[in-house]
């Protein structure tokens, strides 16, 4: 009796191998059939999960914010002041890029060629969008309940926060000669927003978790 083939664990285990492909030898020079080898397949069959490699890494690119998006809502208890709940989000957003590394990596490789050609295929605009809303409504929340300071802007913070979050994306695929840098900078990070956001430090009078 022929053995079954779970389709979507093979289409996620193509996938998988792609980007580890795609990490190593660059997206852009990356084709089929060099996906199909480090896979362990034929070139046909490679085509049986995916049309080309666009769609490979679309499918990746669904995951990773997939994961990002339902990771940032699953660390935003109701209960917490708008500070913890800031923080938590921080915390888990630069955790996300020790977990997703190669993805980053991937995604920062694309971007940086597709963004002066014609092939840019996926935007970030709506990720960005929905990120800075979340942002700028828990900074808002909190300046209203007086946890956060009156004197900064929601708006450019929640930019800043985004930025800072790319900016260590970007540090991280060019410079790992640095063994944990990106949990030290985890506690930096938060000490940062702390001194320059709360009106008072978290654990005093606003119920925060202490840094």
């Amino acid at each position: 009796m022929p053995k079954r083939v779970d389709k979507q664990a093979k289409k996620e285990a193509i996938a998988k191998d792609a980007i580890g492909l795609f990490r190593s030898m660059g997206y852009h020079r990356a084709r089929m059939a060099d996906i199909a080898r480090a896979a362990g397949i034929g070139k046909g069959t490679i085509y049986e999960y995916f049309r080309d490699k666009t769609e490979i890494l679309r499918f990746e690119f669904d995951r990773y914010f997939e994961a990002f998006s339902q990771g940032a809502l699953g660390v935003l208890q109701p209960d917490d002041t708008p500070g913890r709940q800031l923080l938590a989000l921080v915390e888990f957003a630069l955790t996300h890029v020790e977990a997703w590394r190669d993805h980053c990596a991937v995604y920062m490789d694309y971007f940086s060629e597709a963004r002066t050609s014609e092939e840019q295929l996926f935007s970030l605009a709506n990720i960005y969008d929905e990120m800075r809303n979340l942002l700028k409504r828990l900074i808002e929340k909190g300046q209203a309940g007086g946890e956060f300071s009156q004197e900064v802007d929601p708006t450019a913070t929640a930019d800043l926060l985004i930025s800072l979050y790319d900016g260590v994306v970007l540090h991280d695929v060019f410079d790992r000669s640095h063994g944990g840098t990106l949990s030290g900078m985890r506690s930096v990070v938060i000490r940062l927003i702390t001194s320059g956001l709360f009106s008072e430090k978290p654990g005093s009078q606003t119920g925060g978790r202490q840094t």
